[in-house]
């Protein structure tokens, strides 16, 4: 255990380094195991001032008195023996100084120094709302510079931190930056690079390079993934104080997806997207949502959120939406997978009587 508490030393810097103070928000719903693992991952980063937000949503699985039993050390964790294991073995030391603050301090947050920061929001939030909790609490703060969202069920290389906040340095119009994030079970190959194309006309997103090895990128393979970038992973999703306090928070309408699409979409000309290619991630896909294995509420999520993107941020091209659904539902009954038309039914109906009830607002969520 030496090591991990030698480790667990050189991330306590404190503040006042002249290093920006980076908050860490982690959303968690039912997955405690996940969020331990993640955090045995970020408390072993390299770079030292940054402090961790837990977002609970209302977890039924006692999670927020597990992940405090982790922290106190009454209960062991356990690295996977796995190729993931090397980023959280051996255990990072215990206890951990940490706060838990009540869902009825939500609206006026107390200052606090520690590192760990535990939030129940009092509700299941979705993605948006429960970030936007932790997000709040960083700015109530008065210290922070960046936020970065993580998701959950991932686990960072230790040098991830260093890297985002260098891309960051080099340039103070970039709002928004991704990682390169890999799948968890199959770390050699690439889930996205820093986040996703997405055509209005087609009504979908494009992983950057999904599904290959990691490329070695020059300054100019950078760039070309920058510029095809139209929204950044919510996975890794690094964003500048200034950047939340002129775009505003998470739109929260969606409850789960589109959200990094929302907010790159309203940042346009206002700041640019960013990608940190060294920054490595590796994700757990579809865990927390369903979306691996296809549930409806994923299905239904996903296609009345992308219906309220296009009637608040895209209305001239809400019909090519209403074609992708359509196609959707088409391409599931010739699957066979006729279970899914239910959830789409659902959210195509209920978007359609809330644009009626708008009444020409040309789209836009009120």
């Amino acid at each position: 255990m030496t090591g991990a508490n030698e480790m667990l030393e050189t991330v306590e810097a404190p503040g006042g380094t002249g290093r920006p103070r980076v908050y860490i928000v982690l959303v968690n719903w039912n997955g405690c195991l996940d969020t331990i693992e993640c955090l045995e991952s970020v408390f072993r980063l390299r770079y030292g001032n940054f402090r961790v937000v837990v977002c609970d949503n209302d977890s039924s699985d006692s999670s927020v008195g597990r992940i405090v039993a982790w922290a106190e050390g009454r209960t062991e964790y356990w690295p996977p023996q796995t190729p993931m294991g090397r980023f959280t073995d051996p255990p990072i030391g215990k206890p951990l100084e940490y706060r838990l603050i009540e869902p009825e301090h939500r609206q006026e947050f107390p200052r606090c120094d520690e590192r760990l920061v535990l939030l129940p929001t009092g509700g299941n939030l979705g993605f948006a709302g429960g970030n936007n909790v932790g997000i709040r609490f960083a700015l109530c703060q008065g210290d922070c510079d960046f936020v970065w969202l993580l998701n959950n069920d991932t686990v960072v290389d230790p040098d991830s931190l260093d890297h985002l906040i260098e891309r960051a340095r080099r340039d103070g119009s970039i709002g928004m930056i991704g990682a390169t994030i890999h799948f968890y079970d199959r770390p050699d190959t690439v889930q996205d690079l820093g986040g996703s194309i997405f055509s209005k006309i087609r009504a979908r997103s494009f992983h950057l390079g999904i599904g290959r090895p990691f490329p070695d990128l020059d300054e100019a393979g950078i760039r070309r993934v920058e510029e095809q970038l139209d929204w950044i992973s919510g996975a890794s999703l690094f964003v500048s104080e200034t950047f939340v306090q002129n775009i505003g928070l998470m739109e929260e309408r969606y409850f789960l997806y589109y959200e990094e699409l929302d907010w790159a979409i309203r940042s346009r000309g206002r700041f640019g997207l960013g990608y940190a290619p060294q920054a490595m991630v590796y994700h757990k896909h579809g865990v927390s949502t369903g979306e691996g294995r296809k549930s409806e509420t994923s299905i239904y999520f996903k296609h009345s959120s992308r219906l309220k993107l296009y009637r608040k941020l895209l209305p001239t091209h809400v019909i090519f939406c209403f074609f992708a659904t359509a196609t959707e539902a088409l391409l599931s009954i010739a699957k066979g997978n006729v279970g899914a038309l239910r959830p789409m039914w659902r959210a195509l109906t209920e978007e359609i009587g809330a644009g009626n009830r708008q009444g020409g607002q040309g789209g836009k969520i009120p």
